[in-house]
């Protein structure tokens, strides 16, 4: 869920519409540049992850919520779901949970697995939002990157926030 620009303007203290669409704009830069800058998504959705083998898998969508479904063509070539009986999901070895096979069903020769998972925050932990905040009000009041008065730079608040947040490589 994206922050409201009620509320970005209200940070900013900003009372009049001339500018909500180069604040939006600058909204959906500021997502997008926490969720590349940490791993983590913003807003809740299904991805998929594309498996070549029944075989333990970390999962590194974060905020990971849950695994939906697991799909996979059968040996006749048969679209077929998986039973969640049939997986379970290891969370003992940090955030990323490990999705795990009790069966191993024979597939059709160069099929891929489908998993699809539920990840993302259902509501932006409150740094993450003064993180998005501080680069939109950054952005907002230094459009440029040259100005003949001296540029201030983002409030180093955010570079904190940012790798606070970052998820770790699951590759140790």
């Amino acid at each position: 869920m994206s922050i409201p620009l009620s509320t970005i303007k209200s940070a900013l203290k900003i009372d009049y519409a001339d500018d909500d669409t180069t604040l939006l704009l600058y909204r959906e830069a500021a997502e997008e540049l926490v969720e590349r800058e940490t791993g983590l998504y913003m807003t809740p959705l299904v991805r998929q992850l594309f498996l070549a083998r029944f075989e333990d898998t970390a999962i590194p969508l974060l905020p990971f919520t849950s695994v939906t479904k697991v799909e996979y063509q059968n040996s006749a070539n048969a679209n077929t779901l998986m039973p969640a009986a049939d997986y379970w999901l290891d969370r003992s070895n940090g955030p990323a949970p490990v999705l795990k096979f009790l069966e191993t069903p024979a597939t059709y020769e160069g099929t891929n697995i489908t998993v699809s998972v539920d990840c993302g925050y259902n509501a932006i932990p409150n740094a993450l939002v003064h993180c998005i905040i501080a680069l939109v009000g950054g952005w907002y009041n230094n459009p440029e990157a040259f100005q003949p008065v001296g540029l201030n730079a983002v409030p180093m608040s955010v570079d904190y926030i940012l790798s606070s947040y970052r998820a770790r490589s699951f590759i140790r």
